[in-house]
């Protein structure tokens, strides 16, 4: 490393050292100077009064003896004082006795002298008799050049002696500069200068001779820490860079950075994929030869993106021409500056199988599978908003609830999937009747509902206007229908609501339609029935059956009544089933048929039916204490199907044998087979988990279902419960009893225990007789009973100690 003589650190320390040295010498001899000057000046003005002190006895004589030849004599001898440049005697009348005058002459001092204390100065002295009387004057003239000429000579000598004493220390200062300072510090920088920073790990400095410990050596241990600090967060930078690269690489979405103009700055191996280019140097001349429609839209964002300095996230754009498919991407994009230049910073995440599902799962939210048409979500939001358009305009509207008559008799004769294909060509046909901007939909089953806002201004036009289109309906849907070489006829009955009447809500319209549509079933099959204002009585009914559960929930006014499972040949206790019983704190006990058809379609089921469960086992673990619970025995308890299709049904179950600390093995949940119709998987997920805690499942109501056969080996059950209809007649009517051995042999077949519902008679008890294993219910043995009776009736007693 070469340095320019003046940028070095000894010719700026010797400059500054001189300058500095010179300057304070300057100072500390002027200073002496001027005190030395104080000094001398002072002396001199002394000298001048001792003079005339001295000489003043004298001249008073002169004066007194008025003698001129005394007065000369002391002039004279006060001229022997060269610095006095004028000496005169006066008397009292001011007249000149003696006299002495001597020019200043011309000096090269004389300038400064008077830039000093002036050229000359008089001094004049009273001549004072004994008796206080002025009896003449002597006054003398300084000439101050000539009595500051050996003050200058000396100070002329401080001046020049310490100069050349600033000069040498100066001149020293810099040598040792140079050698204690300069030199090692030429060789550090030297040393600094040839570190090679290009290839990595930086060697370190190595120490100046002598100078190990000193700030020099100082200076070189901190470096060499920076330069090992420098090698190890370049080792972690490389590291990092490694794993940023394969975890690039190994992202599915696309990862680029461009400038303004498209050029590439880094791009993945998903960049790469998706292209099918290996090299790319232009990201804008890329998507355009590869025939992307929207390029220049593309082009446009990003350059809009980094001149606003404005981030966008989760951006959907789609890309369209791309190996002849349309794909649609989600872009994040952020600007940065890098170098004084805009980059951009993309993140392309191709969602296009995202969006689908998502269309996919947004059509299954609100259209039947099934038929295609809008489902119950999807109506109900119409509803809503077609009861606010006909407020606004204020016009009439219709709501059409239609129900396909003894549609059930059709999937239990010839299947469910013919019923499906059933349903479809009903529904095509009906939807060829809609006008805009009415809506059909599916219910569920067989119900369809149709929405005709702004029929009529009137509430009679409107009422005309709805019951022709329902008519129409149901002519289109008694036309034959012709699936698997049969016509099938199917009769419909319609219920119609009108709106808007007063606040009425989408739950209260649906209400009135479904009291329109029981009324005109009660009539006739095939009828048609406006709801009228006298069916409100049946609509408040419930309603006000709905306050009642809800306050009986809120202040458990439901119990259980248990009745017995007994096992018919043995005729002993094995087991029993909890029933639901009602205890209104004004009507007394309600009839068990008055109130859970409704709550089993309401909301409520689930608030009640878990506080079922909890006081079911709170009575199992108020008996276990006791020691009156037999181990074997299990507790059924019936399960809705809102209850099953409850996201946190499993969770609340298991939280319920907790708090009681019981396991599952002494309860057993009831479903019928039309719970498990609507997501089977999800239900079988649901009872395995409850089976994996010990509670067993019971099908109920065995036989009456849709299609008991191809679900029930699909079903992990561990019973099945014979229906009360079928054990009804089994002694009198061969198709019955025919039925009820069918069911019989597929149980035992399936390792399935076996229960039948209903017995009542010694006959019937006789006839399930013929069976092993067969386990009975009913009132034959006996009816629901209270807990406590139950537990004293069956229940082992309370051992004795």
């Amino acid at each position: 490393m070469t340095l320019d003589l003046f940028q070095r650190l000894s010719y700026k320390l010797a400059r500054t050292s001189f300058v500095v040295v010179v300057v304070l010498g300057v100072l500390v001899a002027s200073l002496q100077v001027y005190l030395d000057f104080r000094t001398q000046y002072r002396e001199i003005l002394n000298n001048v009064e001792e003079i005339s002190r001295v000489s003043r006895n004298s001249a008073q004589r002169a004066v007194f003896l008025l003698d001129e030849n005394l007065a000369e004599q002391v002039v004279q001898g006060l001229a022997e004082y060269r610095f006095l440049s004028q000496i005169a005697i006066f008397d009292d009348q001011n007249h000149l006795m003696a006299q002495h005058h001597q020019a200043i002459q011309p000096s090269q001092s004389l300038w400064l002298t008077r830039l000093l204390v002036g050229g000359k100065e008089s001094f004049e002295y009273p001549l004072i008799a004994e008796d206080g009387m002025v009896m003449g004057t002597l006054k003398l003239e300084l000439n101050k050049d000539r009595a500051l000429n050996p003050f200058y000579h000396r100070a002329w000598r401080v001046l020049l002696t310490g100069s050349v004493r600033n000069f040498g220390i100066a001149l020293v200062l810099v040598m040792v500069y140079h050698f204690l300072l300069t030199r090692p510090l030429v060789t550090l920088a030297t040393r600094f200068a040839a570190l090679d920073h290009a290839r990595v790990p930086v060697s370190n400095i190595p120490h100046l001779r002598k100078h190990e410990h000193d700030e020099l050596g100082y200076i070189v241990n901190s470096a060499n820490r920076l330069l090992d600090n420098f090698n190890e967060k370049h080792a972690e930078l490389k590291q990092q860079q490694q794993q940023l690269s394969l975890i690039l690489d190994a992202s599915p979405n696309q990862v680029f950075a461009v400038d303004l103009e498209g050029t590439l700055l880094f791009y993945n191996q998903a960049f790469k994929r998706y292209f099918g280019a290996d090299q790319a140097s232009n990201y804008f001349d890329l998507i355009t030869e590869c025939g992307i429609e929207e390029s220049e839209q593309i082009r446009a964002l990003l350059q809009r993106v980094g001149r606003k300095q404005a981030p966008v996230f989760n951006r959907q754009q789609h890309f369209s021409g791309l190996h002849n498919e349309s794909h649609i991407m989600q872009m994040s994009l952020v600007p940065f500056v890098s170098e004084h230049i805009t980059r951009v910073i993309v993140v392309l995440n191709n969602i296009t199988e995202l969006v689908e599902a998502e269309e996919r799962v947004e059509y299954l939210a609100y259209c039947d599978t099934l038929t295609g048409l809008a489902n119950r979500n999807k109506i109900l939001e119409q509803l809503q908003e077609d009861i606010h358009r006909c407020k606004a305009s204020n016009r009439y509207g219709a709501l059409v609830l239609i129900d396909l008559n003894e549609f059930k008799r059709i999937n239990d004769t010839m299947g469910h999937s013919l019923g499906d294909e059933l349903l479809l060509h009903l529904s095509e046909r009906m939807a060829k009747k809609v006008r805009e901007p009415e809506t059909l939909a599916r219910l569920g089953g067989d119900e369809f509902i149709l929405s005709m806002p702004e029929v009529g201004t009137t509430q009679e036009e409107a009422r005309s206007r709805a019951e022709q289109v329902a008519e129409r309906f149901l002519q289109t849907i008694n036309e034959p229908v012709t699936l698997a070489n049969q016509d099938f006829a199917v009769q419909a009955t319609v219920g119609i609501a009108l709106y808007p009447l007063g606040d009425v809500t989408v739950e209260t319209l649906l209400s009135q339609a479904d009291t329109a549509l029981n009324e005109a079933k009660r009539r006739a099959s095939g009828a048609v029935q406006v709801f009228e204002p006298q069916m409100a009585a049946e609509v408040n009914r419930l309603l006000q059956l709905e306050s009642d559960i809800r306050l009986s929930y809120q202040e458990h006014h439901f119990s259980f009544y248990l009745q017995p499972l007994i096992d018919l040949h043995a005729r002993s206790l094995v087991g029993g089933e909890a029933l639901i019983r009602w205890f209104h704190p004004m009507r007394g006990v309600v009839s068990p048929g008055e109130f859970i058809g409704f709550l089993e379609n309401s909301e409520m089921i689930n608030l009640v039916g878990m506080q079922l469960l909890d006081d079911v086992c709170q009575f199992i673990r108020r008996h276990k204490e006791q020691g009156r619970f037999p181990p074997d025995m299990r507790i059924a308890v019936n399960i809705s199907e809102r209850q099953l299709y409850d996201a946190d049904f499993v969770g609340k179950c298991i939280s319920v044998l907790r708090k009681y600390k019981l396991p599952g093995s002494c309860l057993e949940f009831e479903i019928t087979e039309g719970a498990a119709l609507h997501n089977l998987d999800e239900v079988v997920d649901k009872m395995r988990k409850l089976q994996n805690e010990g509670i067993t499942f019971a099908l109920d109501d065995f036989g009456t279902g849709y299609s008991s056969l191809s679900y029930l080996k699909r079903l992990p059950v561990n019973k099945v419960k014979i229906d009360k209809s079928f054990i009804d007649d089994i002694t009198i009517d061969p198709q019955d009893a025919a039925m009820v051995a069918s069911i019989i042999a597929i149980a035992r077949n399936m390792n399935l225990l076996i229960v039948a519902e209903g017995v009542e008679t010694d006959a019937q008890a006789q006839w399930l007789a013929q069976y092993d294993e067969i386990l009975i219910q009913g009132y034959l043995f006996d009816k629901p009973l209270p807990p406590e009776v139950f537990s004293q009736n069956y229940l082992p007693k309370p051992p004795s100690y």
